[in-house]
């Protein structure tokens, strides 16, 4: 297996886990933004990451 794919697949991995954590953790989230919530985690997540590693 190539290395770029394990890393495709470990940053799938890793946006299926925050996203279930955050339809799990956060209802309210869901019940406001239903399907997008998790998608919103995980765009802050990489927000977050990306912000920390440029400074």
């Amino acid at each position: 297996m190539s290395q770029s794919l394990l890393v495709l697949l470990r940053g799938l991995a890793a946006g299926a886990i925050l996203t279930k954590r955050a339809d799990t953790m956060i209802p309210e989230a869901v019940e406001s933004a239903h399907n997008s919530s998790g998608v919103i985690t995980v765009l802050g997540f990489l927000t977050a990451f990306v912000l920390s590693k440029m400074g």
